[in-house]
């Protein structure tokens, strides 16, 4: 019974070392640093869809009458 007691404790005692060095850590990302990534490829990618909509403009046509005509019936 005293050994299952010290292995309780010294388990306990490494969980609370892990924790508070999980706690101190202070590396990584934050949720505005994500965002602000996210943010920044969605409008380069509208940009570079404007830019081949202009570019190619029939590309786009022909991908939406192929759409069209698979969901007539």
């Amino acid at each position: 019974m005293k050994k299952m007691l010290l292995k309780g404790k010294a388990l306990l005692l490494k969980l609370k070392c892990k924790m508070a060095t999980l706690l101190k850590d202070q590396s990584g990302e934050g949720f505005l640093d994500v965002l602000i990534k996210i943010l920044i490829t969605v409008i380069i990618g509208a940009a570079l869809l404007a830019l081949m909509r202009v570019a190619i403009p029939d590309l786009f046509q022909d991908i939406l009458d192929k759409i069209k005509s698979v969901f007539t019936i």
